[in-house]
C-alpha cells in the first residue's frame, strides 16, 4: 500500500481534493476525461485510501476533541489564541474542534485528539491511548507524536540577559510545577544561577499561578515581606504584567528599581510602558503544526517530534541594576 495521500494524487492529477473524492466514490459532476487521468495515477502509484482519507475528502466534519489543560486556560490569552490556530486548520480541513475532558467525554465519535500542554504525570495520554484514539500533543511526551516549544533554551536566555546586567538576586514566578512547561522554565531558571555560582534561593520562586491577580499578589506579598530582590523572571506574560502592577502600586519603577521579563510574546501587551523583556513563541505556528501533525496520524503518516524556537525580545522592561539594590 502507497503512503500517498489524496493532496497528493489531487496534485500529480493537476485537479482539487474534492474532484479527487468524486472520481474515488464513483460520483458525478467531473469529465470524463478527467476522470480517466485520475483513475491512472491511482492504478499507477497504487494508491489505496483509508477510511480517514475518505471522510476527508467527502467533506464530513468528524469531530477533533481539544484538552483543557487548566480552569484558566478559558480566560488566557495565550490560549486563545493557540486554540483559533488549531481550529482554523482543521476546520479547512472539514473538521470539527471542541474543547473535551478525554476522561469524561464519549469518544465513540471523536477522530483524534489534541492535549494542548502536557502533566508531568499526565494518565490523559494513557486514556486516549488506551481507547485507541489518534493525538497529537503539545509538549513533549514518549511514543505520541508531539510538537513542543524550546522551553527550556528560553528561560535560559531571559536568566543569562538578566545576569549579564548584574541583576543577582532574581525572583521567579511561576505555577505550581506540575505541568511540564512549569517545570521545563523552573529548571532552567535553577540551572542558569547554579551556572553562575549563584545562590539557588527557594525564597526567591514564587507561586504566581500563570495568571495575572496570581502574580500581583505573590510579587506583593514579597515586597510586604521585606525580601530583597532587583529582578522578576516570570515564567508567562501574564504573571510579568501582575508583577509590574505590584511594583507600581509599591512605588517602584520598572526598570530603574526592578527589572521585570515575561514568557509568551503575546501581543495583548505591546501597549504597555515600558515594553515588555519577554521571550517570543511561536503560538499559532505550535498549533497549525499540532493540528497538521494529527491530520497527518489520521491519514496513516508515522509519529513525529518537532521542537520550535523561542526568541529573546529584549525591551525597555529590563535594565542594568542599580546601585542602591546592588
Amino acid at each position: 500500500m502507497t503512503k500517498l495521500t489524496i493532496h497528493e494524487i489531487a496534485n500529480m492529477a493537476g485537479v482539487s481534493i474534492g474532484t479527487v473524492s468524486r472520481v474515488l466514490n464513483n460520483r458525478s459532476g467531473v469529465h470524463e476525461n478527467t476522470r480517466s487521468a485520475v483513475l491512472e495515477i491511482v492504478k499507477r502509484v497504487g494508491y489505496v485510501p483509508d477510511a480517514g482519507a475518505r471522510k476527508l475528502a467527502r467533506g464530513e466534519r468528524g469531530l477533533i476533541g481539544i484538552a483543557p489543560f487548566s480552569t484558566h486556560a478559558a480566560s488566557s490569552p495565550y490560549f486563545s489564541i493557540l486554540l483559533d490556530s488549531i481550529q482554523e486548520v482543521l476546520v479547512r480541513h472539514g473538521y470539527a474542534a471542541r474543547t473535551l475532558e478525554p476522561d469524561q467525554a464519549d469518544l465513540s465519535g471523536v477522530s483524534g485528539f489534541i492535549v494542548p500542554g502536557i502533566f508531568t504525570d499526565d494518565s490523559r495520554l494513557t486514556l486516549l491511548r488506551a481507547r485507541g484514539v489518534m493525538t497529537s500533543v503539545i509538549g513533549r511526551a514518549e511514543g505520541e507524536t508531539w510538537v513542543a516549544v524550546d522551553n527550556t533554551g528560553g528561560m535560559t536566555h531571559v536568566m543569562q540577559h538578566l545576569l549579564k546586567l548584574g541583576h543577582r538576586r532574581i525572583v521567579h514566578l511561576t505555577g505550581t510545577p506540575i505541568g511540564q512547561e512549569s517545570f521545563d522554565r523552573l529548571e532552567a531558571y535553577h540551572n542558569t544561577l547554579n551556572a553562575a555560582g549563584l545562590p539557588d534561593l527557594p525564597e526567591l520562586v514564587l507561586d504566581g499561578k500563570f495568571t495575572e491577580l496570581g502574580g500581583y499578589r505573590a510579587l506583593r506579598a514579597a515586597l510586604q515581606g521585606g525580601f530583597e530582590f532587583s529582578a522578576v523572571a516570570a515564567a508567562s506574560d501574564e504573571m510579568a504584567l501582575g508583577a509590574v502592577l505590584a511594583l507600581q502600586d509599591a512605588g517602584l519603577k520598572v526598570p530603574y528599581d526592578v527589572s521585570v521579563t515575561g514568557f509568551d510574546g503575546l501581543p495583548y501587551f505591546d501597549v504597555l510602558e515600558p515594553k515588555l523583556t519577554t521571550v517570543r513563541q511561536p503560538i499559532r505556528e505550535l498549533g497549525r503544526a499540532a493540528s497538521e501533525r494529527l491530520l497527518a496520524l489520521l491519514e496513516g503518516q508515522t509519529l513525529v517530534h518537532e521542537t520550535l524556537p523561542t526568541e529573546l525580545m529584549v525591551r525597555g522592561s529590563s535594565g542594568p541594576i542599580s546601585r542602591s539594590r546592588k
